[in-house]
């Protein structure tokens, strides 16, 4: 059996690596150059036209820090808006870009996680990860902003937990603390980011073949986190 690829591996064709990035770049750009020419849609206008928290001048710390906000607690979402609309206002063309850039880094993001963990063609499956036809809802609608935001943190926690788990002699014990705030970012992004800490117990069971309790351990903090934000979300 092939043993699985640290994340400290470095592959020696760079070229080969930067052609491959670009090509998930340009196929995911031309997908999307009609969602790039869109407008607003649906709640649009509950998100971002009509939202006052936008414009009042203590809309941020509303955001965060009331009820105000017009739907689930997504204060990191709805934060992304409010620095865009002082950036390009109520053009959406600003959202729609920065939608589809947020889904490339997301598409890069998975071929390295699927190369890490030594999944046959890695790169096929970013590719397809990039232009899916599921995906159109989360990048082509502004409001769907939160799962695109929700998933580039979720990958980037499995990413820097790979490399926790894979230093089993001395573990830098800052590199759980950064899951935990790529969790939180994610959770801030969208809730249903609760799911992590069960993945992070199958990426153990990939990498290692075996869940111990010292695995299960490490986890607890997370599940607890995801509660906590779920209880805040559902007051």
């Amino acid at each position: 059996m092939e043993k699985p690829k640290s994340l400290f591996c470095k592959i020696d064709r760079q070229w080969l690596v930067l052609l491959g990035a670009s090509l998930i770049v340009v196929i995911t750009l031309v997908a999307y150059i009609p969602a790039m020419q869109g407008g607003f849609i649906w709640d649009d206008n509950k998100y971002v036209t009509e939202n006052p928290l936008l414009t009042a001048p203590d809309g941020l710390r509303r955001i965060w820090f009331s009820k105000d906000v017009p739907s689930q607690y997504f204060p990191l979402t709805y934060t992304t808006f409010w620095f865009e609309y002082r950036l390009w206002g109520l053009n959406p063309a600003g959202y729609h870009i920065v939608n589809v850039i947020l889904h490339i880094i997301n598409a890069l993001l998975v071929w390295r996680l699927l190369y890490c963990l030594s999944v046959p063609g890695a790169w096929l499956a970013a590719a397809i990860f990039a232009v899916h036809p599921v995906h159109v809802e989360s990048v082509a609608w502004i409001t769907e902003r939160k799962n695109v935001m929700s998933c580039l943190f979720f990958l980037a926690a499995i990413l820097t937990w790979l490399r926790f788990i894979d230093l089993t002699i001395s573990r830098p014990w800052k590199l759980y603390a950064l899951t935990m705030a790529m969790y939180m970012l994610a959770l801030f992004s969208k809730t249903t980011a609760v799911t992590l800490p069960v993945v992070l117990l199958l990426v153990i069971l990939l990498r290692h073949g075996e869940i111990t309790w010292r695995d299960v351990s490490l986890v607890i903090p997370f599940i607890f986190l995801g509660l906590d934000m779920g209880f805040l979300a559902i007051w």
